[in-house]
């Protein structure tokens, strides 16, 4: 199969993405596909040289979310950056028309006809684009689009029912999504997401159909099991990525001074990455604790891995902490699989699906969303049952490495589609 892979989130180190698309170009290469990786125009030289991709999308729209633009600014960046993913890909398609006559050292000639294009995170700024491509330009190729979606702007009512957000780029998503479901019947379109929850979620919510991808997350290389022994000298505790309030960030540190304030000799050291500071849900800022900052078990992180920094600093940590809130009731985290691959055991939220996919892959302790006090329980039992938790997330490990695998991602999809290998 030939794929294009357009991703205009791969710019530099922050988030997950490089890694992301690293293990799923590597994995299809392995199983004998051909693939063409598309990042943001302004890329690091480092990140398309690791890819081989070409920088030829528009500025990543991931990068400006958040950055506390006027209301009317962010929502004009919907149009305006579907528009300008629409001609950074149609422009790729007329070089499909003109593949004969150009240059051989085009790097796009290998793969100068997909099978699939898969565009792996897609927002509504994306999805306004690829709409007017798919009804447009695509349908002169046999080409099939997959995209998926790991955030959408729908939410889990108090009964449990799924729910449209109030704002307007939400009714347009649902809008943009039941425009496709003709194409999503006839099989050219793929929609899919990377929980069981967020799939039914939107198939409730849209009247179309999404279909159930995992997460593919692939096994550092030279990492092997873990070794029970070494959890009984130090054990490590520890949460990556950029601290913010849905994931728990701010109540997390409390709980971590409560531990190490009430027993000084408690039997862990603690890690945190806090690259910035932000805002609770009442507009306070959140900065990290002094009292942690002076504690000889504690360290903050305070910048961004370098390349193979961040596995090689999970494969050092005993158990990953992740008390994100209930904005995870649908989304999943990269790193909740990184750890149940790897066989370490998580601190997780109950209702969330980092909750749920730990309970069945791996090894979950669990907390209340937004308590302290549940937060502090789950790391002082978590310490206290380290070597059982361990050996079973261990037990688990191979099942979920299967799972998380390039290889179980690309069997659903044929198997949604039956006629497309």
């Amino acid at each position: 199969m030939k794929w294009w892979i357009v991703e205009d989130a791969l710019c530099d180190r922050r988030g997950h993405w490089f890694e992301y698309i690293q293990t799923i170009r590597s994995g299809l290469l392995e199983l004998g596909d051909i693939c063409s990786v598309f990042t943001d125009r302004y890329a690091e030289s480092w990140l398309v040289d690791g890819l081989n991709g070409e920088p030829m999308l528009p500025r990543s729209i991931w990068r400006r979310i958040g950055d506390n633009a006027p209301r009317w600014k962010r929502l004009l960046r919907v149009p305006a950056h579907g528009v300008l993913t629409y001609w950074s890909i149609a422009r790729l398609l007329k070089r499909i028309e003109q593949s004969e006559k150009s240059d051989p050292s085009d790097r796009l000639q290998d793969c100068a006809s997909p099978d699939m294009i898969f565009v792996p995170t897609v927002l509504v700024h994306h999805l306004v684009g690829w709409w007017r491509l798919i009804m447009g330009p695509l349908r002169r190729y046999p080409i099939r689009v997959l995209l998926f979606f790991p955030n959408t702007p729908i939410h889990l009512a108090e009964d449990g029912s799924p729910q449209v957000n109030a704002d307007p780029t939400a009714r347009l998503f649902v809008w943009l999504i039941r425009k496709l479901s003709r194409e999503v019947g006839n099989g050219r379109v793929i929609l899919a997401a990377e929980t069981e929850s967020m799939v039914a979620a939107l198939t409730n919510v849209t009247g179309v159909k999404f279909t159930y991808l995992p997460h593919p997350v692939r096994l550092p290389v030279g990492r092997d099991d873990p070794n029970l022994d070494s959890i009984r000298k130090v054990p490590l505790l520890g949460a990556y990525g950029a601290a913010r309030h849905e994931k728990g960030s701010d109540i997390l540190q409390t709980a971590i001074r409560s531990v190490l304030a009430e027993n000084s000799e408690f039997g862990a050291a603690f890690t945190m990455q806090w690259l910035d500071d932000f805002e609770d849900e009442g507009g306070r800022w959140v900065s990290k604790d002094e009292y942690l900052q002076r504690q000889p078990k504690f360290r903050f992180i305070q910048e961004y891995f370098k390349e193979g920094g961040y596995m090689e600093q999970v494969s050092r940590t005993s158990v990953m902490m992740l008390p994100y809130r209930d904005n995870y009731a649908l989304r999943v985290s990269r790193v909740v699989i990184e750890a149940m691959i790897m066989g370490i055991p998580v601190i997780a939220t109950e209702g969330t699906t980092l909750h749920q996919q730990a309970q069945k892959f791996g090894v979950c302790v669990s907390c209340r969303d937004g308590c302290v006090d549940s937060l502090k329980n789950a790391i002082e039992e978590a310490v206290e049952g380290l070597e059982q938790l361990q050996a079973r997330a261990v037990e688990k490990a191979d099942a979920a490495r299967d799972h998380f695998s390039v290889k179980n991602f690309r069997r659903l999809l044929i198997e949604a589609i039956p006629d497309l290998d």
